[in-house]
């Protein structure tokens, strides 16, 4: 008889102890592998992003098989799907990159995550979903057993095998020690690991997967008092007076709740299927594996990753229903220990079948994406190590300090492999930095970086954020604070309120840009900052910095009265002027105002501070020298509007530079040099000028050029 439809779309999310995590953070680099003609034919259904990975495997596992499974599913969208109805959950204890922030998963007011799964399981962001449900992220030697077939095989699945992985647990080489429904404790003479090849051969279940699921499920604590028995809640049949010596060693019915505990005993003690009440470790070991195996092994989700992801279209369930656990790195987790177990059994090498899935529309791996001005800056916020590449495996390039001003180059996922130092650093940033004199490019956690203002917003409005995709990759935007700002998939930022937050931008490859952006209460722009200067003889440029939101802008240039006059109405897109036909070295002022029109409303800035600058003839270009017999000859561009040149020269490195010819008529662009001596560096610059209001105005000098005769 098969369980209510309820209990089988809510488990409770896997427990992971940090114990079973330390250790399996082993690095993994893919080589370009030739492989046989037979393995090759073998592995053709693979797309080519998976090939370097398995031939890599097949290397040093020459029995292995590798079957594809298309599920003929588009890759983004079993991401949404997977991150919708609570189904993807983390430790709210890791990184916040891995955190979802949208609607119903984060309090705003409070500014924490809401608990799905009691306290501490909260829902995963979607860049978090991607990454796990990507299998190319797991084709290596310590996760690859996700993808194995867990059917039970007598040939290969020993009570030495069972122990290995129960090692440094309660379970471990001891008798089962039971509380009654008494509250009587009582021994056993039967040891966990037979009780669990018992299980595994009367359910068709791997032995070993079985092991590692009660792991992951109940934990490796041993109990306080008594003998062969367990500390957690769901195995010391103690939990609760009500459920005094039931007992369920995979958390079967423990859906998502505030207490999801009571909710499996409940489910334990229950009804008549699958041997319960479960009054006993020895029923709940061999009656979860029943309904493990009559529920998920035999009905078509028979890997750790479709009981995780439920991608198989021939499974007895529909598509994302009946998932065993709602961890979201529980299958890479379980299937670390898999790994383990099999080495330390020698048995990793032996023939194997791994089902790996293959989506449509795959993301790429090396795709990048920037999100506002490809230029950022930021400043680290506490002592940190930088590091030659995206993990702590890499070596100390340097140590910065609190405070230290960085260049932000570009956000990646770590290159480690998934373990715990991976769930509390996953992206970093590569930057660029000047210490103690030195200028470094290397990479720091991004939690350890705040990246400076780059995007005002006014509370209320909304902006479409820049974006530069490199080949169109799907991008799944989150907002540090969306009590701040939000942002929505297409990457719409909205003011919530004053304050400052950063947008994030990820790919599913595992490319991360970023923008910091500041909310502003109120509708009225800021006052501009204005800048002024020459263009050339007869022009001016106004330049004034860039606000979001704005409508348009008022040019005023000061008048012969000495008042400013309205000479120009702006869009709200165009951030400089040129101010043309004005007269050479004569000074102009000018003001600039801006004005944002909300519901029909014309806010409007204050003037801003007046600048003024003078039309000057342009600045040369750096001037070529020639030597000659006797002499040097030095020649520049000609510059428009200039009426003539002056040449300035000086001797060394340190000296004065002086005037030492005026040339005259605007074609002269030429001088010779004929005082100068053997054995010295000259240096030249070169200055246009042109005669206005009774007198010579002159530009700037180029930039210097010497020879040494």
């Amino acid at each position: 008889m098969s369980v209510q439809k309820k209990i089988s779309r809510h488990i409770i999310s896997v427990m992971m102890t940090v114990v079973m995590m330390i250790g399996l953070c082993a690095g993994f680099s893919i080589q370009e592998i030739k492989a046989d003609s037979a393995f090759e034919t073998s592995i053709s259904g693979f797309p080519d992003s998976y090939k370097p990975y398995l031939r890599a495997l097949h290397a040093k596992y020459p029995n292995w098989k590798f079957v594809p499974y298309n599920t003929g599913i588009k890759f983004s969208t079993a991401v949404n799907n997977e991150s919708k109805y609570d189904r993807s959950l983390i430790e709210n204890s890791f990184s916040k990159f891995l955190k979802s922030t949208a609607t119903g998963d984060y309090n705003s007011k409070t500014g924490t995550y809401i608990a799905k799964d009691g306290a501490s399981w909260v829902t995963a962001s979607k860049n978090a979903v991607a990454y796990f449900m990507d299998p190319r992220n797991f084709l290596n030697e310590k996760h690859i057993y996700m993808f194995e077939k867990l059917s039970y095989d007598a040939a290969n699945q020993t009570q030495a095998g069972v122990e290995a992985i129960l090692d440094n647990t309660f379970m471990h080489n001891v008798n089962m020690g039971y509380i009654t429904t008494g509250g009587k404790y009582k021994t056993t003479d039967t040891k966990y690991s037979a009780k669990i090849m018992e299980a595994a051969q009367k359910s068709k279940v791997s032995a070993y997967y079985l092991a590692s699921k009660i792991i992951q499920e109940v934990g490796s604590a041993k109990h306080a008092k008594y003998a062969g028995m367990g500390a957690g809640g769901s195995v010391n049949g103690q939990y609760s007076k009500k459920y005094t010596g039931i007992y369920n060693f995979y958390n079967i019915g423990a859906y998502s709740s505030a207490d999801p505990i009571s909710n499996g005993l409940k489910w334990a003690s229950s009804g008549t299927t699958y041997n319960r009440p479960w009054t006993g470790p020895g029923k709940s070991i061999i009656g979860g594996a029943s309904y493990i195996g009559e529920t998920y092994i035999n009905c078509g989700q028979d890997t750790a990753y479709y009981q995780r992801f439920n991608v198989n279209k021939n499974s007895t369930y529909g598509l994302y229903q009946h998932q065993y656990m709602t961890n979201i790195y529980g299958a890479a987790s379980e299937a670390a220990l898999t790994s383990d177990a099999y080495d330390e059994m020698g048995i990793s090498k032996l023939a194997k079948t791994f089902v790996i899935p293959v989506y449509t529309s795959m993301p790429s791996q090396t795709a990048t994406i920037t999100l506002g001005n490809k230029t950022k800056t930021g400043s680290v916020i506490s002592n940190v190590n930088l590091r030659k590449g995206p993990s702590t495996e890499y070596n100390t390039l340097t140590t910065l300090s609190k405070g230290d001003q960085v260049t932000i180059l570009k956000g990646v996922v770590t290159d480690m492999d998934f373990c715990l130092t991976w769930l509390n650093n996953p992206y970093w940033y590569q930057i660029k930095v000047t210490k103690d004199g030195k200028s470094y490019t290397g990479y720091v956690s991004a939690s350890y970086v705040t990246q400076n203002k780059e995007l005002e917003l006014v509370k209320g409005l909304k902006t479409k954020l820049a974006l530069t995709n490199s080949s169109k990759q799907t991008v799944y935007y989150v907002s540090d604070n969306p009590g701040v700002a939000t942002v929505d998939s297409s990457g719409n930022v909205t003011g919530v309120k004053a304050g400052t937050t950063t947008i994030r931008a990820y790919t599913a490859g595992g490319s991360m840009s970023s923008v910091t952006v500041q909310i502003k209460k109120s509708y009225v722009p800021d006052r501009p900052v204005v800048t002024a200067k020459s263009r050339n003889y007869n022009s001016i440029k106004i330049s004034w910095t860039k606000e979001t939101g704005i409508s348009g802008y008022y040019l005023y240039k000061k008048n012969a009265a000495g008042r400013y006059k309205m000479m120009a109405k702006l869009s709200g897109t165009t951030f400089s002027y040129i101010d043309k036909k004005l007269t050479t070295g004569k000074s102009y002022g000018y003001k600039v105002k801006a004005y944002r029109i909300v519901s029909g409303k014309k806010y409007k800035s204050q003037r801003s501070k007046p600048v003024s600058a003078k039309p000057v003839p342009g600045k040369p270009k750096k001037p070529v020298i020639k030597k000659g017999k006797n002499s040097l000859k030095v020649s520049w561009n000609q510059v428009k509007g200039a009426k003539g040149y002056v040449v300035y020269r000086r001797t060394g490195k340190k000296g004065k530079y002086r005037k030492i010819s005026t040339r005259k008529g605007k074609t002269t662009v030429t001088f010779r040099d004929k005082k100068v001596a053997a054995g010295t560096t000259y240096y030249y610059k070169v200055a246009a000028y042109r005669r206005s209001m009774k007198k010579r105005i002159y530009g700037k000098k180029s930039t210097g050029t010497h020879l040494e005769i």
